[in-house]
């Protein structure tokens, strides 16, 4: 009896919370515009960013008592970029998800 009121109740047709829909657009607005800035490296962002992560590296590399830090891609500017292309591609889902979820509810 009451495992097929929670499956109905589980199954029926509600209209989507517009607290989700709000993470969703928001979540898809800040992903966007943090992947853009990274991908078009804007103001210098991504540049900056990948010098501080090979100034840590080389520091924790001077610290263990080796001259000369470990050359990693992930401190590369191109790396950076293509993380904020995925990053945008991302935000894009998330507001084409929150819009469809919109029309739909």
């Amino acid at each position: 009896m009451y495992a097929t009121e929670g499956f109905t109740l589980a199954t029926g047709v509600h209209a989507p919370s517009p607290v989700l829909l709000a993470v969703f657009a928001l979540g898809g607005l800040v992903a966007l515009w943090c992947g853009v800035s990274w991908a078009f490296d804007v103001r210098g962002i991504t540049t900056s960013r990948s010098e501080r992560i090979r100034r840590k590296n080389a520091d924790t590399w001077a610290a263990m008592g080796r001259l000369d830090a470990s050359p990693t891609v992930f401190a590369t500017p191109g790396y950076l970029r293509f993380l904020g292309a995925l990053m945008a591609f991302a935000g894009l889902v998330l507001l084409i998800v929150s819009y469809a979820l919109w029309h739909l509810g």
